[in-house]
């Protein structure tokens, strides 16, 4: 089959995503498909088995008009592929996007529809989802931009510590834990560089975990312990600055609880594909959702294939099943178009 994997684009993800994109595409080639490379951010080709070296750096991109990554969408190779594989994180490429392009140009591609994506990709719209539907999340509020920290009421979040960040933004860019008053201003300010929205969250104290769900399968619980007790992008990007448990260590009903919630997330938002629901579980272990990836990473040791591993699914396999769920998808659209 020919599949385009579309790469890179303008967001602060950007090398995130062409790591993932990278993988994708040898795994596809490894499966037997004819893979062609897409920067998303101008629709350029890719050296194949080189993408990440090949593709400009981000201050390059951003000199690119938004526009132009309409011609990934309109390019040759993405009229003539069969299957749109997107390998983007973040603004334009995570948030229902580019898959609104996809769709104008009747484009078949992987992952979640216009409405999921952009739904999941804006936090404080995705938790409004979360607590019509019972599903816990910690307390919240929205801030514009420029809002100074001394008008919070920050008691109805239960005080301090508190997490800081941008309402639409991937890869904890623009996070800030806050555990004085003193530090408010700087981590709004710091968040809203990032997004004209800023999430205020009450923190909980407990243990970090994660869920891939991949169509409706819950994959094994994944326990993220960063060595500096901050999962940044740093922790996140850099190898051995954090320890992953796969499984993670959990009493078996409180492991199910997690699934069963990961995929009921996934459901709620209308997701499809492969999604990652990341949670807080309290030193009572009580769960608590933070958010749902629709883009998650994919890279070889990225969160996703590391329970897909653990379930005893090769990266390959992981990316065939993808595929899979993308083509059932296009043979249910057909059939409805009828």
């Amino acid at each position: 089959m020919k599949v385009a994997v579309l790469m890179g684009g303008r967001s602060s993800e950007r090398e995130i995503s062409l790591r993932t994109g990278q993988g994708v595409a040898q795994a596809l080639r490894n499966l037997g498909h004819d893979v062609t490379s897409v920067d998303a951010a101008d629709g350029s080709v890719l050296p194949a088995g080189k993408e990440e070296a090949g593709a400009p750096k981000r201050d390059a991109v951003l000199k690119l008009p938004v526009s132009a990554m309409l011609d990934c969408v309109q390019s040759p190779v993405v009229r003539d592929s069969e299957l749109v594989f997107i390998a983007l994180h973040g603004t334009y490429g995570e948030d229902g996007t580019i898959q609104a392009a996809l769709e104008l140009a009747g484009k078949a591609y992987t992952g979640s529809g216009v409405l999921a994506s952009a739904v999941a990709m804006d936090k404080a719209m995705s938790k409004r989802v979360f607590e019509r539907e019972a599903i816990p999340t910690p307390h919240w509020m929205l801030l514009e931009a420029g809002v100074p920290g001394r008008t919070l009421d920050t008691s109805l979040l239960g005080g301090y510590p508190l997490i800081v960040k941008p309402n639409a933004e991937g890869s904890t860019v623009g996070l800030s834990i806050v555990r004085h008053p003193s530090e408010l201003d700087a981590a709004l300010e710091k968040a809203a560089r990032h997004d004209h929205q800023v999430l205020v969250e009450q923190y909980i104290e407990g243990r970090e975990l994660t869920v891939a769900v991949v169509g409706e399968e819950a994959y094994p619980v994944v326990e993220i312990k960063p060595k500096s007790g901050f999962y940044d992008y740093e922790a996140k990007y850099t190898k051995g600055k954090t320890e992953y448990l796969c499984p993670a260590p959990l009493e078996k009903e409180l492991g199910r609880h997690l699934r069963e919630l990961a995929v009921e997330c996934a459901a709620v938002l209308g997701c499809r594909g492969a999604v990652r629901v990341d949670f807080r579980l309290s030193e009572d272990d009580e769960p608590y959702v933070l958010e749902l990836n629709t883009v998650p990473g994919m890279t070889p040791t990225s969160l996703v294939p590391m329970a897909a591993q653990a379930k005893g699914l090769s990266y390959d396999q992981l990316v065939g099943r993808i595929v899979d769920l993308a083509r059932a998808d296009m043979r249910t659209a057909r059939a409805s178009a009828h």
